[in-house]
């Protein structure tokens, strides 16, 4: 994987444990079964990688990463605010909206930080004039777009992130060892990229695609 296309998440996951890959709820959903029992084995814990999160990380923030490289590529900035508020979702109450601006703003102002030779006045703009949170898929995908990745590799970077940090974050209370879980992650990443190869030309892109509108951001 290029560094320079996933120094972000790598970044987001030493600094601020709020902002982990993965959208905002794979981990702690993750660690949550853990403690109330639903997971108690190593096969229990394939079944979650393999199917809610592989949901979650191929069909809705891959299918969201690849229709923010397509509103990029239009210059379709609402298009772009549209799918943050998507994976966000639409029902946040006022405590959470406030929270997850906050984290949006940490999060581009890292990002710019990290990235100064970027021009990120897009992001900048939806979050401190409170268009959208910006959520971590949605700067991740933007970045790559200007970096020149492809969008499988964002969205192979993304995926692989993700699953890395869930395992490290679980493995001790189901008591798996560190190689085997760096052994699990790579399987259950591999997994994810096979089945983002198969799915993403007839995954359901209806609530992600950009309708063409004139883009407010120069």
């Amino acid at each position: 994987m290029n560094d320079k296309s996933t120094k972000l998440l790598d970044y987001v996951q030493m600094l601020d444990h709020d902002l982990s890959v993965g959208s905002f709820s794979c981990l702690p959903d993750l660690k949550n079964r853990i403690s109330d029992g639903r997971i108690q084995t190593q096969a229990e814990l394939e079944g979650f990688f393999l199917h809610p999160m592989t949901d979650r990380l191929v069909r809705q923030d891959g299918a969201a990463i690849q229709a923010i490289y397509e509103a990029a590529e239009l210059l379709d900035i609402p298009s772009i605010a549209r799918i943050d508020r998507l994976l966000l979702g639409q029902t946040l109450k006022a405590q959470e909206l406030e929270a997850a601006s906050k984290r949006g703003k940490k999060l581009v102002k890292l990002a710019q930080a990290l990235y100064p030779f970027l021009n990120l006045a897009v992001l900048e703009e939806m979050v401190h004039n409170n268009i959208t949170p910006a959520c971590l898929a949605t700067v991740h995908a933007y970045i790559n777009y200007q970096l020149g990745t492809s969008c499988d590799q964002a969205v192979y970077g993304y995926m692989q992130s993700a699953v890395y940090t869930c395992v490290y974050g679980t493995a001790r209370p189901l008591n798996i060892p560190r190689p085997e879980a760096k052994m699990l992650a790579g399987k259950w990443t591999a997994e994810m990229e096979k089945a983002w190869l198969l799915e993403k030309d007839a995954l359901t892109k209806e609530r992600f695609e950009s309708k063409a509108s004139s883009p407010h951001i120069a």
